[in-house]
């Protein structure tokens, strides 16, 4: 969009809220005529495309909204004390701030307003900096990948320093180009002058937000070209105690740079009563999630940099943390051993934490994974590439010469991607492709060079060739149209319009891709390769790495992502998913390459998830606590992964509280052992003939309306029969929330009431065999399996049945009542169905509910040795006392070697290997 364009947008913003004010109703009849009349002010003519993009940029900055996020506070009765009404506008941090969020990042007002909302409610709990004042508050802020978190904690510094807040530290990752990307944002949302002027000790340059208002300063002693280091420790003689401006330092999460600041202000005036400096510290955390990274630097290990920080928050009277996280998974949920080991941690965040929402602009998991996801056609399957590179790998292994035809397509796609970026008129957007296959250096660098050997040949038959009539008659440009047609008008949701389509692209084409570059990034070259700054028309880049694409660095404009890895780490994945985030104006023309499997366990991992958010919210609005929050954290299946791999650098278990009340779990992996297989077919027969002589009979479902009509479903069985039933099933011990005999023992030794009578379901499937229930005839149910090992083998989807199965044994009644009160509780499901869970999770009355599946598994090998596994599924109401169906579960490295392959759980991309 070009200059002219923008204008009139802003114009015909200016005029809606206006009208606003009014009179509400602004129709998209009158929108258009405003943009009309807003060109012709201009004495500016608008095409078609110009026309559409304008309108299209209108419709974002009006409907895009923002739901408040929630806070869970140990102190309920804690008091608001800041408005940032009361400060004036003239001397506000936060009002130009604001300003800049809509004039410079474009941000819609709606989101703004949200914005403005939520970091006001988090600034309230930071604690109030009166002076002589004490207090030491510590909290944490839940966000999403690549969902504008900055943007959030970038806020909450200008309030904070309206509010009073004089010393403020930003600790960034280990990686010194991420703490270089946060001391630029910091710069132009907070600072207002470029600090790498400041070093080369030039005029101070205005930018961002100090151009808008630079009646407002603030002091920093780091910059985009230092960390915080000793000469600064030894040049420095700010005293804390009478600063007129706030003092920011921006820096990387190492203990050697934690102590210097340490030093630093150590040796300033202290109050004589406390022996405290008298001033008010914000710490903030950018990086609390960073708790799997496998180091032996003693200068980013964990546990020395938690101790460096609570040194420097020691030093205050007033001193408030708080951590950002872009997952559940924060380190200070799942590095303790124990849950009263989590409540002791001294970073704990014992008096809140805070739950962000994002603008529903935001692509995240859920969009791209889930069955209703609104952006699920971005993925593209990776079906060649371990031929060319197997998923287990050598740092000496020798790459073929030809790439796959896969990553042919996915760098074909880029470019045409960049063609119609520019026929939409974003000259001079950045843009990105995302290869991410190897954590070895060598690796990413010998395929750098074929991919870059093969741009260089596709760009000069592009240059040479593509107008030539005879075009097709080249392989390479027959396969450029192919993918055209394949990739961008047979899937996704891209449209041609009459500027934009293959005729127009071609002759584009060659001008879009022609300063295209190829780069590696790993290690100290991420600063220099992605110095965005450097290139005014916007920088065209094909990246190839590893974790430093994959830990927080933003890969601007990134619209094809190629991902082949193999890893089934929780943080780690949703980490290196930086496909995550906003797509304005080119969300159509966005890919996400990987493997069956790989899209497979991020659906998992993006359930799971959703899941413990809800969880979350539930925590909420049941009035619960921090803590509360953290053991939730705990039990989830993700903490369990990913601490048992941080615990292989040590001998100890990681122990977990699960808690079976209002859930339905499932138990989808199986011993591939034929005996165990066997015997668990026994079990079940076992069951039947109980069953059958106590009198037990199938229901009829329509003769007592049943909700669910396909399954045989035998009601108001004996809490005996069932547990004696889950004593003799060998469920896999992967499955850590679902052990059966353990199961059985805790249904066993209540005096829960709600469990003395049961609901069993068997279900049916497509299967040409049948199994034999109590005289009434079923076929198997068949399953596909994600993946094996020499012991285990795992269902598709990580799930056994499909949405549905918990309505078995309720009536028609019971299941209308309960839908209604789930979607009175989350609005969310008022559209699509719940999870299975939630029908666990209602005060409305229900027997708990055994789901007993027969799989037949769809493999070319008889894996299961001609005989079908026993799958269960387990729902059980909220019970009175939960406390009761609650058992602990150790993690350690024994564990993880028994239920993972090795390589699974490949190391993170650190030294030798990466970064």
């Amino acid at each position: 969009m070009n200059e002219m364009c923008k204008g009139i947008v802003d114009l015909v913003i200016s005029a809606i809220r206006a009208k606003s004010k009014v009179d509400e109703a602004v129709d998209e009849k009158y929108i258009d005529d405003l943009i009309y009349h807003m060109s012709s002010v201009l004495s500016y003519e608008l095409n078609e495309q110009e026309f559409e993009s304008i309108r299209k940029e209108l419709h974002h900055r009006q409907t895009i909204v923002m739901e408040p996020g929630i806070a869970i506070s140990s102190d309920p009765n804690f008091k608001n004390w800041y408005n940032p009404i009361d400060i004036d506008p003239s001397y506000s941090y936060w009002e130009r701030y604001k300003k800049y969020l809509s004039s410079d990042l474009l941000l819609p007002e709606k989101v703004i307003q949200s914005i403005d909302i939520s970091t006001t409610d988090i600034v309230n709990l930071l604690g109030e900096p009166v002076e002589n004042g004490i207090f030491a508050r510590k909290g944490l802020v839940i966000g999403d990948v690549q969902s504008g978190k900055t943007a959030n904690y970038i806020s909450v510094i200008n309030k904070a320093a309206d509010a009073g807040y004089k010393v403020i530290v930003l600790l960034t990752g280990t990686i010194e180009k991420l703490r270089q990307q946060t001391q630029s944002r910091i710069d132009e949302g907070f600072i207002g002058i470029d600090t790498s002027d400041l070093e080369r000790e030039r005029r101070n340059n205005p930018i961002g937000v100090g151009l808008i208002n630079g009646g407002v300063s603030v002091s920093s002693f780091t910059s985009i070209i230092k960390d915080f280091n000793k000469s600064v420790l030894t040049n420095s003689n700010v005293p804390l105690d009478s600063l007129s401006i706030p003092l920011i330092l921006v820096v990387k999460k190492n203990k050697a740079v934690l102590n210097s600041i340490y030093k630093l202000f150590n040796g300033e005036k202290k109050d004589q009563t406390y022996n405290k400096i008298n001033q008010s510290l914000l710490f903030i955390d950018d990086e609390a999630d960073n708790a799997s990274i496998n180091t032996n630097s003693q200068d980013d290990d964990p546990t020395s940099i938690n101790k460096s920080i609570r040194r420097i928050l020691g030093l205050f009277m007033r001193s408030s943390y708080v951590g950002y996280t872009a997952t559940p998974y924060a380190n200070v949920f799942i590095e303790p051993n124990t849950k009263e080991d989590m409540a002791n941690e001294d970073l704990f965040p014992k008096d809140y934490i805070y739950v962000l929402q994002p603008p529903s602009n935001y692509i995240g998991a859920r969009e791209i994974y889930s069955e209703e996801g609104q952006y699920k056609t971005m993925y593209r399957v990776i079906d060649d590439f371990e031929d060319f590179l197997p998923l287990k790998h050598k740092k000496d292994y020798e790459l073929p010469l030809d790439i796959p035809l896969t990553l042919k397509k996915a760098i074909l796609s880029f470019l045409i991607a960049n063609a119609i970026r520019d026929l939409r008129g974003d000259l001079t957007t950045h843009r990105s492709m995302l290869i991410n296959v190897s954590r070895f250096i060598c690796i990413q660098n010998d395929l750098k060079d074929l991919v870059n050997d093969y741009f260089l040949l596709v760009r000069d038959k592009i240059q040479h060739y593509l107008l030539n009539q005879d075009y097709s008659k080249y392989s390479l440009l027959n396969l450029l149209e192919d993918v055209y047609n394949e990739e961008f008008i047979n899937a996704g949701s891209f449209e041609e319009t009459e500027n934009i389509n293959w005729q127009s692209i071609r002759a584009q084409l060659f001008n879009s891709i022609k300063n295209i570059r190829v780069e590696s990034i790993n290690g100290g070259n991420a600063s220099k390769l992605l110095d965005y700054k450097g290139y005014d028309n916007g920088l065209r880049l094909i990246a190839i790495g590893g974790l430093s694409l994959s830990r927080g660095l933003t890969l601007e404009g990134l619209c094809i992502s190629y991902f082949y890895r193999n890893s089934v780490m929780y943080d780690t994945l949703m980490q290196m998913g930086r496909w995550f985030g906003y797509r304005r104006n080119y969300e159509d023309l966005c890919q996400v390459w990987m493997s069956e499997e790989s899209y497979s366990w991020y659906q998992h991992i993006s359930d799971a998830t959703d899941e413990l958010r809800d969880e979350i919210n539930r925590i909420y609005y049941s009035n619960l606590t921090p803590l509360d929050v953290g053991i939730k954290v705990r039990s989830s299946e993700g903490a369990l992964i990913v601490t048992a791999k941080n615990k292989m650098r040590s001998a100890g278990d990681y122990v977990a509280d699960l808690s079976l009340s209002g859930d339905y779990i499932e138990a989808p992996h199986f011993s591939k052992n034929s005996q165990t297989i066997n015997s668990n077919i026994e079990a079940v027969k076992n069951l039947l003939n109980v069953l059958q002589v106590n009198g037990y009979t199938v229901a009829d479902p329509n003769e007592l309306s049943l909700a669910y009509k396909s399954t045989k479903q035998i009601l108001d069985v004996k809490k005996e029969i069932i547990v004696e039933f889950l004593k003799q099933v060998d469920t896999h011990h992967r499955n850590t929330n679902f052990i059966a005999p353990k199961v059985a023992e805790l249904i066993e030794s209540s005096s829960e009431e709600l469990l003395d009578t049961w609901d069993i379901a068997f279900a049916q499937g497509k299967s040409r065999n049948e199994f034999n229930i109590l005289g009434k005839t079923i076929n198997r149910v068949e399953r596909s399996i994600e993946n094996t090992t020499s012991s285990i083998i795992t269902l598709r989807k990580y799930r056994i049945g499909s949405l549905g199965m918990a309505t078995c044994g309720l009536t028609e009644i019971q299941c209308t009542q309960i839908e209604k009160w789930i979607k009175e509780k989350n609005k969310k499901y008022s559209e699509k169905r719940a999870p299975d869970k939630e029908y666990f999770k209602t005060d409305i009355k229900r027997n708990p509910l055994l789901v007993i599946y027969l799989i037949d598994v769809k493999s070319s090998e008889n894996i299961t040795h001609n005989q079908p596994l026993v799958g269960l599924g387990i729902g059980i109401p909220n019970l009175k006392e939960p406390r009761e169906l609650s058992y602990t579960y150790k993690v350690n490295t024994t564990w993880l070697k028994e239920n993972y392959d090795e390589d699974e759980l490949e190391a993170d991309d650190i030294g030798e290997y990466d970064d």
